[in-house]
Formats: C-alpha cells, sequence, structure tokens
C-alpha cells in the first residue's frame, strides 16, 4: 500500500483520510475536510520559521563554520518536530523533507548544498501561507455568488494555479505524487502521496476552492473559520473578552460603534486593503525584470494585512490610538 515516507491522503466528495508513514509504520489522522485543513495552515503563526530563514540566508562559507551551521540545522529540526503539535501532518511533512534528502550528508560541500535546500523549504512554506492568506481574505471580502467571488480572487493568478495544479496531480505513475491502491475493500481508491507541505497545501487549497464550501472570514478578528451551519456567518467564536464573550457577541456592537465615530477612518481602512490588493495583482502579472517600486509582493502584502487585522481590534478596544491606527493603514503607502 505504501511506496515509501510520506503523507497519504484519500479523497472522499468534502472530506479526505490522511496516512502519515514514517517508512515503517503508518498512522492515521482525524478524517478532515479540505476547508477545514486549509483553515489551520492559515492560522500557523510561522515566525519562529522566519527567524530561522534570515539566520540561514545570512550564511556563507566564509562567515560560517560547520558547527554553527549545524546548530541552525538543529534548530530547524527541533521547530519542526514541535511545529503544530495538535495537527500533526504539518510537522511531519517538514521533517520528511527536511531529514530525508540530509541522510547521505558526509562533507561541508554537501552541507552548505543541504543549506540551500532548507532556504527554500522554508521559504516555499512561508510564501505558500502568504498567497493562501491573501487570495482567501479577498475571496471572503468580495460579495456574489461562488463562481464570481473566485473570479474576483483569482484574476490574473490563472498559469500561476494552473501549473501549480499540474505539479501536484498531473502524474498517475505509481511511485509519483498519484497512485492507484490495490486493495478495492478499502472505502477510497485512489490517494496521492506528499512528502513537502507547500504541494500538500496547494492541493488542499485547490479542492477547498472548487466548490461553494462552508469558508468564512470574521468581521471582527479577520482570522478564518468554517461556520457550523450553511446560513451566512460574519463573526467567528473565538473568546475576545476575559469574561468569555465571543466576536460573535462583540463583534456586530463594536462593529456599528466603529462605523458611527469613525465612518471615515473605515472607508479610508477599505480603501488601503484595496489599492494594496491591486498592486500585488499588478505584481503578479509582470514578468521579473518589469516590477516596479509600487508593485507588492504578496509577502509584503500579507505582513502587513495581518497587523492591520490586529492593530483595527486594538483600536476599537481603546488600545490604539487613531494616529497609531492610521499609521498601520498608510503603512504601504
Amino acid at each position: 500500500m505504501y511506496l515509501s515516507r510520506g503523507l497519504y491522503v484519500f479523497p472522499n466528495k468534502h472530506t479526505i483520510r490522511r496516512f502519515m508513514y514514517d517508512g515503517e509504520e503508518a498512522t492515521e489522522l482525524p478524517e478532515i475536510t479540505f476547508e477545514q485543513q486549509l483553515i489551520d495552515f492559515l492560522e500557523i503563526n510561522l515566525t519562529p520559521f522566519n527567524r530561522l530563514l534570515d539566520k540561514l540566508k545570512a550564511y556563507t562559507k566564509e562567515n560560517t563554520t560547520p558547527d554553527e551551521l549545524l546548530g541552525v540545522y538543529r534548530a530547524i529540526g527541533y521547530t519542526a518536530e514541535i511545529f503544530c503539535q495538535e495537527e500533526p501532518v504539518y510537522s511531519f511533512l517538514l521533517c520528511t523533507k527536511l531529514y530525508v534528502d540530509s541522510y547521505d550528508i558526509s562533507s561541508y560541500e554537501e552541507l552548505f548544498e543541504h543549506k540551500d535546500h532548507a532556504v527554500e523549504m522554508l521559504r516555499d512554506m512561508v510564501h505558500t501561507q502568504n498567497i493562501f492568506f491573501t487570495i482567501a481574505d479577498a475571496y471572503c471580502r468580495f460579495e456574489g455568488t461562488h463562481e464570481e467571488k473566485t473570479t474576483k480572487a483569482f484574476l490574473g493568478r490563472e498559469t500561476i494555479f494552473k501549473c501549480q495544479f499540474e505539479q501536484v496531480i498531473a502524474h498517475t505513475d505509481v511511485g509519483t505524487e498519484m497512485f492507484q491502491m490495490t486493495r478495492p475493500k478499502l472505502p477510497y481508491s485512489r490517494g496521492y502521496r506528499f512528502d513537502n507541505l507547500p504541494a500538500y497545501i496547494w492541493y488542499i487549497f485547490l479542492h477547498a476552492m472548487e466548490f461553494d464550501t462552508s469558508f468564512s472570514q470574521c468581521n471582527y478578528c479577520g482570522h478564518f473559520f468554517k461556520p457550523k451551519t450553511k446560513k451566512k456567518t460574519r463573526y467567528c467564536d473565538r473568546v475576545r473578552t476575559e469574561d468569555g464573550r465571543t466576536c460573535k457577541q462583540i463583534g456586530p456592537q463594536q462593529i456599528y460603534k466603529f462605523r458611527l465615530q469613525h465612518n471615515e477612518l473605515l472607508i479610508d481602512y477599505d480603501r488601503a486593503i484595496n489599492r494594496n490588493y491591486r498592486r500585488v495583482e499588478r505584481y503578479e502579472l509582470k514578468l521579473g525584470d518589469e516590477k516596479q517600486g509600487k508593485d507588492l509582493s504578496y509577502n509584503d502584502y500579507a505582513d502587513w494585512l495581518r497587523e492591520l487585522h490586529s492593530a483595527r481590534i486594538a483600536f476599537m478596544s481603546g488600545e490604539l490610538s487613531e494616529e497609531e491606527f492610521k499609521e498601520t493603514i498608510h503603512q504601504l503607502d
């Protein structure tokens, strides 16, 4: 059934069955929906990996000893192993890509080659999250049918998604991403094998967005969530106060007060999001040598958008002044 170490995924309509195979034993994870797996990934704080990525990129053969480089590798390995313990699929895929390719390292030259591999792995993970964060945010902000929202959010990105889709699921030979099961008594006949996190999340994202699934963004805190019913839900159930009140309980009133007292500021807030999102669209539609100073990358936009969501909550709760909130709104201007 299992070819080699990796995550084996068996789709069944809107849910997936997942097995982590470490080369000797398979562990089944709880079944999950595509949209919930995507939401879980978008909620991960990748700050520790960003710091490790910065350290790795700064190391060269001239300024680094083997022991220093090995120390960073150990830090990456430790961080990967404890990464999202409540959802071990992420840690498992990180360790798979990090460790399997490092077993045969025997020289300082190979160690530095593996350093480049580790940089690429971490950079791809961070960049993938930022891409999906910005598109998911745009999808939830747009009004209309699922098809209309998808068209707007994916505008100008057809080539990106087409290429990635082909990379993830195009192959059908045994030993590649897709393979045919040989035990027909299982409820699923076709499965996918993944050995790295970005490829798996691309697969999840493409399927989560293929159908009109329950996928929403809280109007108050900006976090993504899966509503309990198919009825449109604008606020999540995250606890936001010391007495246990949630966004759903305090959000509508806070937003109403905010609109009454700071309507112009809210208009400025919305305009900034739309303006900067268009800059991202321009960035993605251009070739590398055509990009200009006003164009904005996914990474810069996603970092600002997360900070903006937090700033809005802080401002509404009185923890942030109006001037400080304005500075965040216009940070990228």
